[in-house]
C-alpha cells in the first residue's frame, strides 16, 4: 500500500515536477500528511511529521521515482522536534537557476536552503538591477546571491548567527561575488535598523522573511506579535520608489494593516513554486510608501 500510495501522491504533482527534475537540482518531490520529500541532487530529505514509516520500505519505493543515493531524516513532530536524526555528515553544492548553493544535509533541522522560495528569489533577481538591497534575517543568503547575480549595485545581508554568516559568505564566493560590494553583518535585524537610521542608510529593496517563533539571550521573537515593529523599522530605511518583501511561514498569520506606518500592502499569490502546488508554504506581501 505505501508504494501505491506515493505513485499517486506522485503523479497528481503532475507533469511539472518531473519537468523539474530534468533542469534542477534541488525541489521538492512529493508531500503527505506525515512526510515530505526533497531531493538535492542523488540525495533525499525525508520530513516526518507523523508516524515513522519503515525505512526499508519507503526508501524502495522512492528509488523507484529518482535515483536516489543516500537519504537523510528530519523529525519534525512536536515535541522532540527540531533535530536532525543522527547521520553522518554530508554538504554538497547544488545549483539553482545557475546559482550555487552550499547545502548541509546531516547536522540541522533545515538544510541551508528553502526550496518554497525559488520563484519568489527568481522574481528578486528580476527587480534587483542597480538597486541597494537589504536582506534580513538572511538566514544563508539566498536572497543576497540573487539580489547581486541580478545586478544589485549592493546588497547587505544581516543574520544574528554568527554560523549562518559564515554561510552568506560562502554561498556569495560560490558564485563569485565580491565582499566589498555584497556586506554581511552579524546582528539583530531591529538592532540592524537602529543602526542603519543613525548612518542615514537607505534601500531600493528590503527583504523580511523572519521565523515564526525565536529566542535570543533570555527575549522572544514572535512575528504574529513582532511583524508590525519589523515593517515599520523597515519603512524608514526604504527608498521612496523602494518595496519591501515580507514573507513567513505561520499559518495563522494575519496581517493587520492597522497596526502599520502609512503604506501600501499587496499579498503575493503568483510567485508559488510548482512543486508546492497545493499545500501551505509562506505568506508573502509586497509592501510600498
Amino acid at each position: 500500500m505505501l508504494e501505491k500510495g506515493f505513485v499517486e501522491v506522485y503523479y497528481t504533482h503532475t507533469k511539472k515536477v518531473k519537468e523539474m527534475q530534468n533542469s534542477l537540482e534541488a525541489y521538492r518531490l512529493l508531500r503527505t500528511p506525515d512526510l515530505a520529500v526533497d531531493i538535492y541532487k542523488d540525495m533525499a530529505v525525508i520530513h516526518i511529521f507523523g508516524a515513522m514509516p519503515n525505512k526499508t520500505e519507503l526508501e524502495t519505493s522512492l528509488r523507484k521515482q529518482v535515483p536516489i543515493r543516500e537519504f537523510f531524516y528530519k523529525d519534525r513532530r512536536g515535541k522532540g522536534a527540531g533535530e536532525a536524526i543522527k547521520t553522518k555528515h554530508q554538504e554538497i553544492v547544488v545549483e539553482e537557476n545557475g546559482h550555487k548553493f552550499l547545502i548541509n544535509l546531516s547536522d540541522y533541522l533545515d538544510v541551508g536552503f528553502f526550496l518554497d522560495h525559488r520563484e519568489t528569489r527568481k522574481w528578486i533577481e528580476g527587480q534587483s538591477k542597480g538597486k541597494t538591497v537589504l536582506n534580513t534575517f538572511a538566514y544563508t543568503g539566498s536572497f543576497s546571491v540573487y539580489a547581486a547575480c541580478g545586478g544589485a549595485q549592493k546588497t547587505t545581508s544581516v543574520d544574528l548567527s554568527e554560523t549562518y554568516c559564515e554561510w552568506i559568505k560562502q554561498n556569495l564566493a560560490l558564485n563569485h561575488l565580491p565582499p566589498e560590494k555584497n556586506w554581511v553583518y552579524k546582528m539583530d535585524t531591529l538592532e540592524f535598523f537602529r543602526y542603519a537610521k543613525r548612518k542615514d542608510l537607505h534601500y531600493d529593496i528590503i527583504i523580511i522573511d523572519p521565523p515564526t517563533f525565536s529566542k535570543n539571550k533570555g527575549q522572544t521573537f514572535s512575528v504574529e506579535r513582532d511583524y508590525p515593529t519589523l515593517i515599520n523599522g523597515a519603512l524608514e530605511l526604504l527608498n521612496e520608489d523602494g518595496f519591501i518583501l515580507f514573507s513567513n511561514n505561520c499559518t495563522g498569520f494575519h496581517m493587520d494593516r492597522g497596526r502599520l506606518a502609512p503604506c501600501t500592502v499587496q499579498e503575493v499569490k503568483d510567485l508559488k513554486a510548482p512543486d508546492f502546488a497545493g499545500t501551505f508554504s509562506h505568506w508573502c506581501f509586497l509592501i510600498r510608501h
